[in-house]
């Protein structure tokens, strides 16, 4: 059997530095729990609410060949960022998949009684 040795996932994770400087998470190693349980115990915050931005586009010269793409290809890049209650930022991740092995499954409840927004929606 050959191995494929193609890249499926392109992953960056940005921390602040007033959290991160001088500890386990400026090395390369893997961290010794899940992050953001690393982040909250650093920073003395909790993560409250995040936003996740997907946004399909044409994959980079760079990104296409780590990820075994033709140039153009299509790639979905998805930009995390997670917030404490005081909008403090405690990480931005982003994630590139190649577009034709993304599945987006949305799943919530409806409420029954209309609500009226607290802010314009951004589309």
């Amino acid at each position: 059997m050959e191995v494929d040795d193609t890249a499926s996932l392109v992953l960056g994770d940005y921390i602040p530095a007033d959290i991160a400087r001088g500890t386990s998470l400026e090395e390369r190693d893997v961290v010794p729990k899940a992050l953001f349980l690393c982040i909250e115990d650093l920073s003395g915050k909790r993560y409250h609410h995040a936003r996740d931005q997907w946004i399909a586009r044409s994959a980079t010269p760079e990104e296409a060949v780590t990820l075994g793409l033709p140039q153009g290809g299509q790639v979905m890049h998805v930009i995390h960022t997670a917030r404490a209650e005081d909008e403090t930022v405690l990480e931005v991740s982003e994630s590139i998949w190649p577009a034709d092995r993304v599945a987006i499954i949305d799943e919530y409840l409806i409420d029954q009684e209309p609500n009226v927004p607290d802010a314009p929606s951004q589309i």
